[in-house]
């Protein structure tokens, strides 16, 4: 693996997980800072839309340099691609089912603060929210393991003063 397909596995994965950390502790402040829980999360959900872009954006390149630095459609099955795969798919069902589904709730109670919490509207959007939250834990986590496990490849190198080993000879 080159070290520029390296750099680029590395850059990409690095940057969405800090990106999901970096929002985890974003959002702590927003819900605990604002005087509206509703402002919060509608902050909260204009910052995760940028978020899930970053994450695939950044799943895109992952797979390109794996795919790339492999030379072979291999790169796309080793564990830390299948990762970044799982966590694209995961991203991908967040931003096109979950969040348009909690906007339609949210919309529809009008203020999330002002709706009792027997409403089936709140209680569907709060088992949503739950939902959410573990996905979005699920691509943090297998997100660090796939950034490990990145980094941890290791690039073929001949030790230092050894003499290169000829490949055996056909006969």
């Amino acid at each position: 693996m080159t070290t520029v397909w390296r750099f680029l596995k590395v850059f990409t994965l690095g940057t969405w997980v800090g990106s999901m950390i970096f929002f985890g502790m974003v959002a702590g402040v927003l819900f605990t800072t604002l005087k509206s829980t509703d402002d919060a999360g509608n902050i909260v959900a204009i910052l995760i839309l940028q978020l899930h872009i970053l994450g695939i954006v950044a799943a895109l390149i992952y797979l390109v340099a794996a795919l790339i630095s492999a030379r072979s459609w291999k790169g796309l099955v080793q564990p830390a691609a299948i990762l970044v795969e799982l966590m694209l798919l995961v991203t991908l069902v967040s931003q096109l089912w979950i969040m348009p589904t909690m906007d339609h709730l949210r919309q529809q109670m009008g203020s999330y603060a002002n709706t009792a919490a027997s409403n089936p509207l709140r209680m569907q959007f709060d088992h949503l929210h739950v939902v959410s939250v573990r996905l979005e834990m699920s691509v943090l986590i297998a997100g660090i393991v796939a950034l490990f496990l990145t980094v941890w490849q290791r690039i073929p190198r001949p030790l230092p003063g050894a003499p290169a080993v000829a490949p055996p000879a056909n006969k």
